[in-house]
């Protein structure tokens, strides 16, 4: 009688014959699968998108599989074949063609467009005091506000210090050029005097924003001569010949150029003519119907 071990030895099947391999028909149905799912990814990325990718892999390959097909022509109509048509005639204004006229251009100019009185007002706030924007004592016609610092020496050694500052414009609040004035010698005062030449140009180029200009600030730090113009506008900065510790700090508009001077003259709005008033500008037919009404100084009961 066989025992346990001897029946662990024997082969699975019951005659002892191995089992059968797996078909070959389940491979290839599998393969086939797999080609199908492959190709449709395939197909779907190449025809997407209008056939972008298609034509891409086509021009990459030089293969010319996809040329253009010629529209055809729709009914009722044929080709054009030896007949022309009349061409319409496009008339360009002549200025559209012709050469510039330098004689006419301008330039960009570079204007204070902060107002008189905000600028005296941010110097005053910034510690540079001064009375604010008011009329000129000598021309009623021109506005500026004045602010002048004296730093007295008590021991003499080099004088007094002082800080000078003024800007002009007009009564309306524009401004048109700012200047400094600065004494420093070399001593406590003189120090104090150019730290605030110093804090003005600052606050200048901060309420201006003007930032092309901010290299003045370092000059005027080390008390060194510069000069710019930019946009038809002039900063100079320098000392005087006759005493090398006082120094002049003058920004204004220059025209140096024909093509500045134009455009400063055509927006200089005091070389402009009046227009008349709106009633003389009306048609002869409506001034019959136009009521003249006062302004009233009563104001109207509260309810």
């Amino acid at each position: 009688m066989p025992n346990d071990h001897s029946r662990d030895k024997r082969a699975p099947g019951a005659n002892g014959a191995k089992p059968a391999p797996p078909r070959r028909g389940a491979r290839r149905l599998f393969v086939v699968l797999l080609l199908l799912f492959t190709g449709a990814i395939l197909a779907t990325s190449l025809l997407a998108n209008g056939q972008r990718n298609l034509r891409a892999l086509l021009d990459r390959y030089n293969i010319d599989w996809l040329d253009d097909e010629v529209p055809p022509i729709p009914r009722g109509t044929r080709p054009l074949a030896g007949r022309q048509v009349p061409a319409d005639a496009i008339i360009f204004p002549s200025r559209l063609l012709s050469d510039v006229e330098l004689a006419a251009t301008g330039a960009f100019g570079r204007e204070f467009r902060i107002r008189g009185e905000e600028l005296c007002a941010a110097f005053d706030a910034a510690g540079i005091r001064n009375d604010g924007w008011k009329p000129g004592q000598f021309d009623p016609k021109i506005s500026e506000c004045l602010s002048e610092t004296v730093l007295a020496d008590n021991e003499a050694a080099g004088g007094n210090a002082s800080f000078f500052f003024t800007a002009k414009g007009t009564p309306g609040g524009e401004v048109a050029s700012i200047r400094m004035k600065l004494m420093a010698p070399e001593t406590e005062q003189g120090e104090a005097a150019h730290r605030l030449l110093v804090k003005a140009l600052e606050q200048v180029i901060a309420l201006t924003q003007w930032r092309d200009l901010a290299i003045a600030v370092s000059k005027a730090e080390v008390l060194e001569d510069f000069h710019s113009v930019r946009f038809g506008l002039s900063l100079r900065f320098a000392h005087e010949f006759s005493a090398m510790r006082n120094f002049n700090l003058v920004i204004l508009p220059v025209s140096r150029t024909s093509a500045m001077t134009r455009s400063r003259a055509f927006f200089d709005s005091a070389g402009w003519l009046e227009l008349p008033s709106v009633i003389a500008r009306l048609p002869a037919f409506l001034l019959p119907h136009v009521v003249r009404t006062e302004p009233s100084s009563a104001m109207p009961p509260s309810p």
